[in-house]
């Protein structure tokens, strides 16, 4: 007898003018990537619920990049990268609720901005904004909490929140 199991891989590989990506997956062993390079404003969604979770998004170009990341349970993962050499505007909102946890944001260039959340468990979080406006809201609610490396280069605004750890320490 053989047991279903849903993989959901997602690979989305966008050029041109005004890519718009958009991915949601349920549950079992989540992985999403996307890139979306040259030409104009890049837009991504990418919505995970449950199980192994992992994605990574690449936008690069001369337009804007903006993303929406949303995971949920279990051993989430995120990376991800925006380059802008164009017009003003990077953005990302990202949020991870539980288990394993573990996130990076790189954004290089422009107006840049952040809004990164990370609710229970592993946590890990590293953000870095480089050259021009810069902001950033980060929070952290509990368990792991470590790796806060922020770097801000450029007009810099910065928040951050967390809340202490549990767990056993032994």
């Amino acid at each position: 007898r053989r047991l279903a199991f849903d993989r959901n891989p997602a690979a989305i590989e966008q050029d041109g003018a005004e890519p718009y990506a958009r991915i949601a997956q349920d549950g079992d062993d989540n992985r999403a990537e996307v890139r979306q390079r040259d030409g104009g404003n890049h837009y991504a969604e990418i919505g995970q619920t449950g199980d192994d979770n992992l994605a990574a998004i690449l936008q690069r170009g001369n337009g804007a990049n903006i993303l929406s990341l949303l995971q949920s349970g279990n051993a989430n993962q995120a990376n991800i990268l925006q380059s802008n050499d164009g017009t003003v505007y990077n953005a990302a909102v990202i949020s991870q609720t539980g288990q394993a946890n573990s996130l990076a944001l790189v954004q290089d260039g422009q107006d840049n901005q952040a809004s990164l959340m990370q609710n229970g468990d592993g946590n890990m979080m590293s953000a870095t904004q480089t050259g021009d406006a810069n902001r950033l809201a980060w929070t952290q609610d509990g368990n792991g909490l470590s790796d806060l490396q922020i770097q801000q280069s450029g007009g810099s605004t910065l928040q951050i929140q967390q809340t202490g750890a549990q767990g056993g320490g032994g």
